[in-house]
């Protein structure tokens, strides 16, 4: 199992936070609300076809929308493999951050 990049971590926390709502718009969207930066459609897609090769996500089709010329849409949900990466990924934060205190980024702390 290989480790997940930054970006992969953060849009795996995003489709399982999204539940059944978990597709390119909101994705891209809240995406952008926690980074400050907007991924392109191109990139995003990218990374949830890499996922999905990898085993972390599936995808599946939506039923059309409830109105003429209702599009599906292809949704995301995180798999057993996805959740265990998360996991994962949370206890390398956790060790990395221990020991340092929320303060340590004071900007006086360095003098």
């Amino acid at each position: 199992m290989s480790e997940l990049t930054k970006n992969e971590e953060l849009i795996l926390l995003l489709i399982w936070r999204l539940k059944n709502d978990a597709y390119g718009v909101p994705l891209r969207q809240k995406f952008s609300e926690i980074t400050g930066k907007m991924l392109n459609y191109g990139a995003l897609y990218n990374i949830l076809y890499q996922m999905e090769r990898k085993g972390l996500v599936i995808s599946t089709e939506s039923k059309p929308e409830a109105k003429k010329g209702g599009r599906r849409k292809i949704l995301y949900s995180v798999t057993k493999q996805g959740l265990i990466s998360l996991k994962k990924a949370q206890e390398i934060q956790k060790m990395a951050w221990q020991g340092i205190s929320d303060y340590a980024f004071d900007e006086n702390s360095n003098e």
